[in-house]
C-alpha cells in the first residue's frame, strides 16, 4: 500500500525507502518511532535510517515525480532471501517468547497491521528462510487514535490464533523492557527530521500522544486486554 522504492544509498548498500507523498509525515514517524521501539524490547527489525532523497534523482528519473518526494525518507535494510512469513513458519520458525513479544509490542503501540490467519493476511512479518530469521517490518499505522480490541482478533499471535499464554512471569519482565524503551523516547524524536513536522509544536504534540499511548504499559486495563 505505501509503495517503497529498493533503492541502493551512498554506503553501497541496498534499501528498502518510503517518503512523502505516499506517507504521511505521522506515519514516517511511527515507522521510525516503532522500529527504535521495537530494536530496544528485542525485536528484529532490518536495520533503519534516515535517507535524504536527492533533487537531482526525480530528475533523473522523471517517473518518480509524485511518487517520492526530495528530502528525509524512512529506509531499512534490504534483507537478502527474506519473503513474507507464511502460517507455518510463523507458528514452528518463531520462538515462543518472541510471539510473546511480537503480540505485546503491537498491543502496545497499537498496530493492528500483522493479521494472518490459515486464509491469510497481511502480516508485516518477513522471514529469511537461508538463515532461519524473521524480522518486523511496516509500522506506519502504529500509534492510531481509533485502534480497537476486536482488530487483534486476527492478528498473528491473538489469543484465537495461538496455543500459549502469559505466564506469571511475562508482565513484569515485559514492563521492565517497556519502561526502559519509554525512557528514551526523547532519544528517538532527536534523530527525527524537522522535514517530518509542521512546527516544533507538532513535534511537541506527536511526541506527548505517543508517550501516552506507551504509558498505558503501566496500567492493569492494558494487561487485562492482551491477555
Amino acid at each position: 500500500m505505501t509503495q517503497p522504492f529498493l533503492c541502493t544509498c551512498q554506503d553501497g548498500f541496498a534499501y528498502i525507502v518510503k517518503g512523502r507523498p505516499k506517507l504521511r509525515q505521522r506515519e514516517l514517524v511511527a515507522e521510525y518511532v516503532s522500529a527504535y521501539l521495537a530494536k530496544k524490547i528485542g525485536l528484529t527489525c532490518p536495520d533503519f535510517c534516515i535517507v535524504e532523497v536527492g533533487q537531482e534523482i526525480i530528475e533523473f528519473m522523471p517517473d518518480l515525480r509524485g511518487e517520492l518526494s526530495p528530502g528525509p525518507a524512512f529506509a531499512t535494510r534490504f534483507v537478502e532471501n527474506a519473503s513474507t512469513i507464511n502460517i507455518q513458519q510463523a507458528r514452528n520458525a518463531v520462538n515462543l517468547q518472541d510471539q510473546k513479544k511480537i503480540y505485546f509490542f503491537d498491543r502496545w503501540i497499537k498496530n493492528a497491521d500483522r493479521s494472518l490467519t490459515v486464509i491469510g493476511g497481511n502480516v508485516n512479518i518477513i522471514f529469511d528462510t537461508v538463515n532461519n530469521r524473521h524480522f518486523l517490518i511496516d509500522h506506519n499505522l502504529a500509534f492510531a487514535h481509533d485502534t480497537t480490541n476486536d482488530e487483534y482478533d486476527v492478528h498473528v499471535y491473538s489469543p484465537k490464533c495461538r496455543d500459549w499464554v502469559y505466564d506469571i512471569i511475562d508482565e513484569p519482565e515485559l514492563m521492565d523492557l517497556a519502561n526502559d524503551a519509554i525512557d528514551t523516547l526523547g532519544e528517538a524524536f532527536n534523530q527525527i527530521p524537522d522535514e517530518w513536522f509542521l512546527s516544533d509544536e507538532e513535534r511537541e504534540r506527536l511526541q506527548s500522544e505517543i508517550m501516552a499511548c506507551l504509558s498505558r504499559v503501566r496500567s492493569k486495563e492494558f494487561w487485562s486486554n492482551i491477555t
